[in-house]
């Protein structure tokens, strides 16, 4: 029940889609037969000429007949001629489209309950055609059945476009149940990438319509450029027509409606292949021959040819297509994908616009009038193979240049290039992020250092305790009261080793007074005894100059045994009080904070910043574990 009552529903949209198209033309031939002709014409006449410029509009050709009085007035031989008519004026057609399109959009929203609703619309559009192709008998060339037929799948063939991608869009269970139907014959054909088709498929979709629209809109601006460029012209066909304002209106009307014909031929003309305006005729960018033209001001428009200079047009085709991807695919499926899947997008995208553009170029063709005006319009293979070859060399250039990685293109440029030339393309994408980087780390290598212990190396350290390892073992092993019972030892062992300098058996090394060092030397205790006779030598501030050889008399070893003690004494004062501070910070410090420093966890974080010890004078104890 519900799916009769929306096919129901379809079934009077589409009858008042039908009205609005034949309401488009009914109204301004109703002010020509009221105000022109004053009623004077039969309105069976009048509803037929209407009637069949409907059916043009969908497509079916119609056949007219000219007195002699009219074909004189057409610029034809006075007698009477008859011929056909077929070229649509797509601005009717536009509309029955356009509304059809909306009308299946709404029905996808309804599942596949909307699928009655398109065979509703189908049908209902079907009997508006049928009234309106009774009305229209007497031009027609088709029988009313092929009319109708063409008339409903204008309007079927983009209800049915908008019904499939408002499913794709709402992703609803039959149109999912369709995809994974289409994945297990990929599957079972033996080709990969079954489960990635649908987003690659709705991406060529996506850059391919893109494409078309861009070709359009081009084609668009250089229809408004040639009406500007050609206004004189135009104004000049008008007055030539000395028309009242009525006539004038529906002269405007009538070439409102073929603005799409106009922007077609355009789209044509862009891509070299250009279009014809009659037999032997030929518009395009590099020449224009013409002959005699129907009297419409649309055609003042036609620019004349540029000559070598018209290969700049196609161009600006070849970079619409690298403008479109570097703009789309920022964020699409040919930044992640391989290279043979990169290329195989916008290859097929420019085949698919071609496919489309044919069937346009199509459309915009037929016949205007007798004779050599039979054969108007573009060619439609030819534009659709141009706009694959060139819409197509400009989306993979594009392609290649959104995945192009610049930190590659910089490491193989020679080093004497600037910088600006070296880091061009920069500016997108992941090279951006591999450019800024790489030169970071130029500035930071660059830069000189701000601390003196930079110009040292940096030793792991674990390489610093291996020595240490074999008698102290691996720092983790090692407790607080180990550690504090090694300070003590050291401590302990302090007086021991004063006890052999004293004695004079101990080779006193590097000891430290103050801030200055004293040179090294050797005293024995013989150099010391009264007695001996042997030489002295008394070490100088500098360079140590050699005394006169001679004995010393017992008050000068006096004197110098005095001083090696006062020296001593200083020295042994010096040792206690740096025992004593060591021991006083081992019992300060605390087992966390020893084992602090020789912790093999990361996640302790020692200070930032200690502040450092100042240097105290005299000779300290060796510490392996610090």
């Amino acid at each position: 029940m519900r799916s009769l009552v929306t096919a129901v529903i379809a079934a009077i949209e589409a009858v008042a889609v039908a009205a609005v198209g034949f309401a488009s033309i009914v109204v301004p031939a109703l002010l020509l037969w009221a105000v022109t002709f004053t009623l004077a014409a039969e309105p069976s006449t009048v509803f037929s000429g209407v009637a069949a410029t409907w059916s043009l509009a969908h497509f079916a050709p119609l056949t007219l007949a000219l007195t002699p009085e009219d074909a004189l007035s057409f610029g034809l031989a006075p007698t009477a001629v008859s011929f056909g008519l077929t070229l649509a004026p797509l601005g009717i057609t536009l509309i029955t489209a356009s509304l059809a399109l909306r009308s299946g959009w709404r029905l996808g929203t309804r599942g596949g309950v909307g699928g009655a609703g398109l065979l509703g619309g189908a049908a209902g559009f079907g009997v508006s055609a049928a009234v309106i192709a009774g009305f229209a008998q007497p031009f027609l060339v088709w029988p009313v059945t092929g009319v109708i037929a063409v008339a409903v799948l204008v309007y079927a063939v983009p209800a049915t476009c908008g019904f499939l991608l408002r499913a794709a869009r709402e992703e609803h269970p039959w149109w999912r149940a369709m995809v994974r139907q289409i994945q297990r014959g990929v599957e079972a054909l033996g080709l990969s990438g079954a489960a990635a088709l649908p987003a690659r498929a709705a991406e060529t979709l996506r850059l391919g319509g893109a494409a078309i629209a861009g070709l359009l809109l081009l084609a668009g601006i250089a229809v408004a450029v040639a009406l500007l460029t050609g206004y004189g012209q135009v104004i000049a066909l008008t007055q030539h027509l000395q028309l009242d304002p009525l006539g004038s209106l529906l002269l405007f009307l009538a070439q409102l409606a073929l603005l799409p014909v106009a922007v077609l031929w355009g789209m044509s003309w862009l891509t070299g292949a250009g279009f014809s305006v009659g037999a032997g005729t030929a518009v395009t960018p590099f020449e224009t021959l013409l002959g005699p033209v129907p009297a419409l001001p649309i055609f003042g428009a036609i620019p004349q040819g540029w000559g070598a200079a018209g290969a700049i047009v196609p161009a600006i085709v070849v970079l619409t297509g690298i403008a479109l991807v570097i703009l789309l695919g920022r964020n699409s499926e040919l930044r992640r994908v391989s290279w043979p899947v990169a290329l195989a997008i916008p290859a097929l995208a420019a085949v698919i616009a071609g496919l489309v553009v044919t069937g346009l170029a199509a459309l915009s063709t037929g016949a205007i009038g007798p004779d050599r005006l039979a054969l108007t319009g573009p060619e439609p293979w030819l534009v659709g193979g141009l706009v694959m070859a060139e819409l197509g060399a400009g989306l993979l250039l594009g392609t290649v240049a959104l995945r192009i990685d610049a930190s590659r293109v910089r490491a193989v440029l020679p080093d004497g290039l600037p910088e600006s030339l070296r880091s061009f393309g920069a500016a997108g994408g992941a090279g951006a992020a591999a450019a800024a980087a790489a030169s970071a780390t130029e500035t930071a290598a660059a830069a000189p250092s701000s601390s003196s212990a930079d110009d040292h190396e940096t030793v792991p350290l674990a390489d610093v305790l291996i020595p240490f390892e074999e008698e102290w073992g691996r720092p983790d092993e090692i407790t607080a009261s180990e550690i504090a019972a090694a300070e003590l030892a050291a401590a302990e062992s302090a007086p021991a080793e004063l006890a052999e300098v004293q004695t004079g058996t101990h080779d006193v090394e590097s000891a430290e007074f103050g801030t200055s060092a004293l040179d090294t030397a050797e005293f024995t205790a013989e150099a010391l005894d009264p007695d001996a006779t042997q030489p002295f030598e008394f070490p100088g501030p500098a360079e140590p100059a050699p005394r006169s050889t001679q004995l010393f008399d017992q008050h000068e070893a006096e004197l110098v045994e005095g001083a090696l003690a006062e020296a001593e004494y200083a020295e042994t004062e010096q040792l206690d009080s740096d025992t004593l501070d060591d021991s006083e910070e081992v019992d300060e410090a605390s087992a966390t904070e020893a084992l602090r420093a020789y912790s093999w966890d990361d996640s302790v974080d020692p200070d930032p910043d200690p502040e450092p010890k100042a240097e105290r004078p005299g000779w300290r104890l060796p510490r392996p574990w610090r």
